[in-house]
């Protein structure tokens, strides 16, 4: 927050959420969601802040040091929640992983919010905040996909491919989708896609069977 380093503002994100930080994320989520990234301001985000505009003030001086927490709290969240209970077949667990990504229902300020955090992914190559971020997003993505498919190779119940490349096409694919889908407004294509999705995964790592 306002006069607090990254690090320091990473530990207080990591524990439970007070509830002005709730309601600042939160600002933050239906802000975006409803301006998209470029129309975002402070005013913006204030103006969806449901406590003391001036409270908000007091923490954060800019945009781009509030999306920073934001993301931060993405993060963490992503983290916390990608697979919440283990599956005992590794199969089921990549599905359900894939699922998480690609959610089958999506009403539209979930649908606008991804289109506008497909929005500051742009800016990522500008802004090493925001590449930081993103690049931690990513690799808790690829980590989650990675050690699914290595528990499948090791257990027997996928073919015998490298997890590391696997997950990164896996991730690259998913990610096409949601970008395709979310940009058309068109939850069909996403829903059509992972289906398609899934059979392909049966043919790649369960081939043995």
């Amino acid at each position: 927050m306002g006069g607090t380093s990254g690090e320091e503002r990473s530990t207080t994100l990591g524990e439970d959420l007070d509830e002005t930080t709730a309601a600042i994320m939160d600002a933050v989520y239906r802000a975006l969601s409803h301006n998209g990234y470029p129309a975002t301001t402070m005013s913006e985000i204030a103006a969806e802040f449901e406590k003391s505009k001036s409270l908000l003030y007091y923490h954060y001086e800019s945009k781009e040091e509030i999306l920073n927490d934001f993301f931060t709290h993405l993060c963490e969240r992503l983290e916390a929640t990608l697979v919440e209970d283990p599956y005992d077949d590794p199969h089921e667990q990549l599905l359900a992983l894939i699922d998480r990504l690609l959610p089958a229902e999506m009403d539209d300020e979930s649908l606008r919010f991804r289109r506008a955090f497909f929005e500051i992914r742009s800016q990522a190559p500008h802004n090493q905040s925001y590449h930081e971020q993103i690049e931690r997003s990513d690799e808790i993505i690829l980590e989650a996909l990675t050690e699914t498919v290595r528990r499948g190779v090791d257990e027997g119940r996928f073919a015998d491919v490298d997890p590391e490349r696997e997950a990164e096409l896996l991730f690259s694919t998913i990610y096409g989708i949601m970008e395709r889908g979310v940009t058309l407004e068109d939850r069909a294509l996403i829903e059509r896609n992972k289906e398609t999705l899934h059979d392909r995964i049966d043919r790649w790592l369960l081939e043995s069977e």
